[in-house]
């Protein structure tokens, strides 16, 4: 199955995103980036699952089921500090009480266990910015794990 990991420098921005149901990644001033990040968007579709990533404490936590689009024109600038583009619904099934480590996660997802992936700088589920709207591959299995340690 695929999974959208987006990240987020902290905690604050994770939980207004979770109040609002919405989120939405930062502004670049490069065109090229600019440019590569609509086209990956505008090919996320209504319904797949994702988790969001915090950089602050280099956990995952709150997946989430996406239930819109995202808005090629739209810039957020009422939930977080600074304006946010490409904004899209998302349905929280968690929140940021609950968090695996990435270390924790490579311990007790199976995907990752029967890959071998050991090194906790390793992420299973991309969550780096350029990669934002890019879909990683993980097991009903692993899918499994990572709602019974992170959902609400």
């Amino acid at each position: 199955m695929k999974i959208y990991g987006f990240a987020s420098e902290s905690l604050t921005n994770i939980w207004a995103g979770i109040g609002a149901q919405k989120w939405a990644v930062g502004r670049s001033n490069d065109p090229a980036y600019s440019k590569g990040r609509k086209t990956k968007a505008e090919k996320m579709p209504i319904g797949p699952f994702g988790v969001l990533y915090c950089n602050e404490t280099s956990s995952y936590t709150t997946p989430f089921v996406v239930y819109s689009k995202p808005h090629a024109t739209e810039v957020i600038s009422n939930i977080w500090a600074d304006p946010w583009v490409l904004p899209f619904g998302i349905k929280p099934l968690g929140n940021p009480q609950r968090s695996l480590t990435v270390a924790q996660m490579l311990e007790v997802i199976p995907h990752a266990t029967e890959r071998r992936i050991t090194d906790p700088r390793k992420h299973l589920i991309t969550v780096q910015g350029n990669f934002a709207f890019q879909a990683s591959d993980i097991t009903d299995d692993d899918w499994a794990v990572l709602i019974e340690h992170l959902a609400i």
